[in-house]
């Protein structure tokens, strides 16, 4: 019999803190999705428990220093560019973002243990579910929409929205290779929600994204079915709706004004680095400065509250010093995640065993989509910038850490090969 307080839950649960601790940091995670606030409560909860469970327990933890030294030198050379930068007040506000980055340390100790990250993800997943059909009721009710009023589900804004979907759909997605569909037929109907979700909301970056996710996944998994992924790109364009396949077209239009007002952003954000390329305008303060060097007047002052793009909004606000440590915060994320990936391989004998490796193979991979997506997606939004979708991308990647413990496998010690279904 499972000594776990409650059959719903995984069994390595096996105290009432540990359990409180756990469903904080699954709400957290899952309520991203709908309530940005009643996240942020349950953080505070899962960091309470995480305190109170550290005090019992000695010895080091995972993520380790590897991951936190970028990440504090990130934070830090935010800081003081918010002290160099023209309104040193607006930009300290930044520091209140900060409080989501403790997830990097609660998920690899909460969620340690067989089934505990895959529960989170479950969790995850019926949230992005709720959100998904929220948004295409908004759709049924009025299919006609412009582009300034896009389906939000939950969110205040479409491209929130559209990123939450992104990564909840290739961590999904990941799920669905590594444990088959066989024995978990609820991913279906689960896709047939999120995906035309996604498809309607009509985000372009976070379609690129999703695209890219989906064929890291394909390249780890199986190499050769990338093939079937382009195919099936190629159908759904076909298939799609006129608008659909309209704003496919427009992004390689440059008379189009979304696509004209993405230029002018990058031409700005350039002017802007070049006139501070140390220490940039500080963080919060792009808005404000990157007025003074637009090109042009054909667009509103509310288009320039940031530079639509990960790499050009952190050089803007933190300078090329700022970019270089957020570069070495986000490539060591994904090295950690491919380390662990390729401890879990098929083949070889696994600490914790088959089941254990399995899940390892399944939360890495799925990290390593969703940086992928992240990246792909930011190279057209500042994602990067948005609550919501830094909690579900800083749970993706904080998770395989989780796995950290598991030694690396004797390559000589073999062991059953496992089927890859």
């Amino acid at each position: 019999m499972s000594n776990s307080p409650s059959k719903y839950l995984p069994p390595s649960l096996k105290s009432k803190p540990e359990v409180a601790a756990f469903l904080a940091l699954a709400g957290c995670v899952s309520l991203a999705m709908v309530s940005i606030a009643a996240s942020e409560i349950l953080l505070a909860v899962a960091g309470l428990g995480y305190l109170w469970l550290r005090r019992q327990q000695d010895g080091p933890v995972p993520p380790g220093m590897k991951i936190i030294l970028p990440m504090l030198a990130f934070m830090a050379w935010m800081i003081i560019a918010a002290l160099a930068s023209p309104n040193p007040a607006l930009g300290l506000t930044i520091a209140k973002k900060f409080y989501l980055y403790l997830l990097v340390f609660l998920v690899p100790f909460i969620a340690r243990g067989e089934g505990r990250a895959i529960w989170i993800c479950k969790a995850l997943f019926a949230a992005a579910v709720v959100a998904s059909l929220s948004g295409l009721g908004q759709f049924i009710s009025d299919p006609h929409r412009d582009l300034l009023h896009r389906i939000s589900g939950f969110m205040s804004q479409w491209m929130t929205y559209s990123g939450l979907l992104m990564l909840a759909l290739v961590i999904l997605v990941a799920y669905a290779l590594r444990f088959g569909l066989k024995r978990h037929v609820w991913v279906i109907p689960a896709l047939a929600c999120i995906f035309p979700a996604l498809l309607f909301s009509q985000t372009r970056s976070s379609w690129m994204g999703a695209m890219a996710g989906i064929a890291v996944l394909i390249l780890l998994w199986r190499p050769r079915a990338i093939a079937v992924l382009v195919l099936l790109v190629l159908a759904l364009y076909l298939l799609s709706p006129d608008m659909i396949k309209e704003r496919f077209r427009s992004g390689l239009d440059p008379s189009d004004p979304n696509t004209r007002n993405r230029i002018e952003l990058f031409q700005t954000s350039m002017r802007v680095i070049r006139d501070h390329p140390w220490l940039g305008v500080g963080p919060k303060n792009v808005k404000h400065e990157a007025l003074k060097y637009r090109g042009r007047n054909e667009f509103p002052d509310w288009m320039y509250q940031h530079m639509h793009n990960n790499v050009l909004q952190i050089a803007a606000e933190t300078g090329i010093v700022g970019l270089a440590l957020w570069l070495w915060f986000m490539l060591r994320l994904a090295w950690d995640a491919l380390g662990t990936y390729r401890r879990a391989l098929p083949g070889v004998s696994y600490p914790g065993g088959e089941r254990l490796r399995r899940e390892a193979a399944m939360i890495s991979s799925a990290a390593l989509g969703s940086c992928a997506a992240l990246v792909a997606a930011g190279m057209f939004e500042y994602n990067f910038g948005d609550s919501e979708v830094l909690i579900l991308f800083l749970f993706a990647m904080s998770a395989p850490y989780a796995f950290a413990q598991c030694k690396a496998p004797d390559p000589v010690a073999r062991a059953e090969p496992v089927s890859r279904r």
